[in-house]
């Protein structure tokens, strides 16, 4: 849930470049009526009347078109045509904030996913209708499902100086940048939306599509 489709972070241990779908788009793909996270949820964090719980997920866009755009000119897996947002929370302090890309544009054939682990999540005042948090990033994981992904990644690894040998269809699991971020965070009773985390001051606005409970 950062920059529009892909933003960069460095990640402690090893250099490593991830991307993620942001912004939301009018002009979205099918959207699935159910999805399924890898990421267990388990716990709740309480938002002034609102709890928010389990797994949240927006629905499938193309980013009219954008995202096989930029796949197309090398800036992403080159079969990647639709993505999705994914949030799930882990325990009553911790969250996943998931980005899954995909090589068809009903969000089925999945093309890869990164994962950020963001743990001692802190809920803190209300700012208009939304709320200020702050946690840390503590993990990352990555996993690709097609050649073409595992293209790309290994490519985006190898130019951050990283030798990394990714499996098709094996995770693999990282240290985060362990980053203390400030975020905004819009809860409902059935969904939810976050802003573009920074480690110095609040965002402004929102960054993400709105993702409904699953």
């Amino acid at each position: 849930m950062k920059k529009l489709l892909f933003w960069i972070v460095l990640i402690v241990g090893i250099v490593v470049l991830l991307g993620s779908c942001a912004k939301k788009d009018d002009s979205a793909a099918a959207t699935a009526t159910t999805f399924t996270s890898t990421t267990t949820a388990a716990g709740s964090i309480t938002f002034g009347s609102e709890t928010l719980s389990g797994t949240y997920v927006s629905p499938c866009t193309d980013n009219g078109g954008a995202v096989a755009t930029f796949a197309s000119a090398g800036a992403l897996p080159s079969d990647l045509v639709a993505m999705r947002d994914v949030l799930v929370v882990t325990s009553d302090t911790s969250i996943s904030e998931e980005t899954h890309g995909y090589a068809d544009a009903t969000c089925s054939t999945l093309s890869y996913y990164s994962k950020d682990g963001n743990t001692s999540f802190t809920v803190g005042d209300a700012s208009g209708e939304n709320y200020k948090v702050t946690y840390t990033e503590t993990t990352y994981k990555l996993m690709v499902g097609t050649a073409a992904a595992e293209t790309w990644w290994e490519a985006l690894f190898a130019a951050a100086g990283a030798t990394v040998n990714l499996t098709v269809g094996t995770e693999l699991s990282g240290t985060g940048s362990g980053k203390n971020e400030l975020n905004l965070f819009s809860v409902t009773s059935t969904t939810v939306q976050i802003g573009d985390d920074d480690n110095e001051t609040y965002p402004t606005a929102m960054d993400s599509q709105v993702m409904t409970k699953q």
